[in-house]
């Protein structure tokens, strides 16, 4: 699923202390940045939502479980 990565998004992000990256997934092995189920994962990582220019849209994973 995508939604747009705008203003509105980060606001309620904040207010709501959302997650949604591999980075707070408890599918993520921190050790080598890797998902356990081998999915690619580098449009799910919170640094490429950090980068510079900001994506246009957030790829939400369907696996994501907040660890």
């Amino acid at each position: 699923m995508e939604v747009r990565f705008d203003p509105e998004f980060d606001a309620q992000r904040a207010e709501y202390s959302f997650r949604f990256t591999c980075d707070h997934c408890a599918h993520f092995d921190e050790r080598d940045g890797a998902c356990l189920h081998g999915f690619p994962n580098s449009v799910h990582r919170l640094e490429h939502y950090a980068g510079v220019p900001r994506p246009a849209v957030i790829v939400f994973c369907k696996d994501f479980d907040l660890a």
